[in-house]
């Protein structure tokens, strides 16, 4: 019966992404309408629209698809590892460590254009640093890492990176400070073939090796003690899990600025709909995440003609009330 449930839900979702992405190609500037789209499909549209379409708007739909995709299944693996339903990407330093990153390279690298690619790479190298700063810091000798140090420490970090990177806007031009507010903000930047191509190796690497985690992921829902007696390395997994989970969020923070939220709303929205099997939970999530994503950027796209909003501000007004929700009915 749920096998026939997280069926129709994902068939539903992958039809919704198809609609949103066609609005999405639709939206913008310049307008390209759905006939238009088809006769670049069999290759008889103009030079113009293949340009727009080929080379900004098609990049841009399938990042925000991707990264959708992967915060989402890095906030699930979070918020069953740390047996905590308010568990984000946000609350271990991930975003904020990424942010740090991007902060350094702006302010200290002076020809930021010939080094635009190294941008990625530092935000992840942000991130992973940031992640294992609060394993060791969370790390207690009698104890070792317990859920709520590592929640606890995760947020005391947070909060100390984005005060240093305050810090720093004021070594900013105001060019470059407008730059690092859209990507603290999260704006789909990383929007050509090359990015993409940087990031589907990490992609399916991190998603396939935390799919082959879900029987393990089972043993969380169970409890710390109900996990060791079942021969389960926790400490081991745990690190495996959420180090995985860091790696996922950190590259996709990379291209796609800070967005928060999505780690936080669609594990929780997948789990009222189709229970605690963390495989189905996983896939649920993920298209979830999607399809939030992409669902905000057409929204961005269209509320301002002047301007894009930044996607993030978007799933924040969206994510914003459901974490108050979740935090009244988890009375934690």
């Amino acid at each position: 019966m749920k096998n026939r449930k997280l069926f129709l839900w994902i068939t539903s979702l992958i039809i919704l992404i198809i609609i949103l992405a066609v609005i999405n190609l639709n939206t913008g500037e310049m307008r390209v309408s759905p006939s238009e789209i088809l006769q670049l499909v069999i290759g008889k549209g103009t030079y113009e629209n293949s340009i727009v379409i080929f080379n900004f708007r098609l990049p841009r739909i399938i990042v925000a698809i991707l990264v959708g995709f992967a915060l989402a299944i890095a906030g699930n693996v979070l918020q069953i590892t740390t047996q905590n339903p308010m568990a984000d990407t946000s609350f271990l330093g991930i975003n904020a460590g990424s942010g740090l990153a991007v902060m350094l390279f702006i302010a200290f690298v002076k020809d930021q254009d010939a080094n635009l690619f190294l941008l990625p790479c530092l935000a992840l190298l942000g991130a992973i640093f940031s992640t294992a700063l609060v394993f060791i810091c969370a790390y207690k000798k009698d104890t070792g890492i317990t859920a709520n140090r590592l929640l606890l420490t995760g947020v005391a970090l947070s909060g100390c990176f984005s005060s240093v990177m305050v810090l720093f806007t004021l070594k900013l031009s105001p060019e470059n400070y407008q730059f690092v507010m859209n990507w603290l903000t999260g704006s789909i930047w990383g929007t050509s073939w090359s990015f993409i191509l940087i990031f589907i190796p990490w992609f399916v690497i991190f998603t396939a090796l935390i799919f082959s985690k879900s029987k393990i992921l089972d043993t969380f829902n169970l409890g710390d003690d109900s996990a060791k007696s079942l021969g389960i390395s926790l400490k081991k997994e745990r690190i495996i899990l959420i180090g995985s989970a860091a790696i996922l969020a950190g590259v996709s923070v990379s291209i796609s600025g800070s967005i928060g939220f999505i780690g936080l709303i669609t594990p929780n929205l997948a789990r009222r709909v189709i229970g605690f099997r963390s495989s189905k939970q996983l896939i649920l999530s993920g298209f979830l995440g999607s399809c939030l994503l992409i669902a905000s950027d057409t929204l961005g796209k269209i509320i301002s003609t002047t301007t894009e909003l930044p996607v993030g501000i978007i799933v924040a007004v969206i994510g914003a009330p459901y974490f108050v929700y979740i935090l009244i009915k988890s009375n934690v």
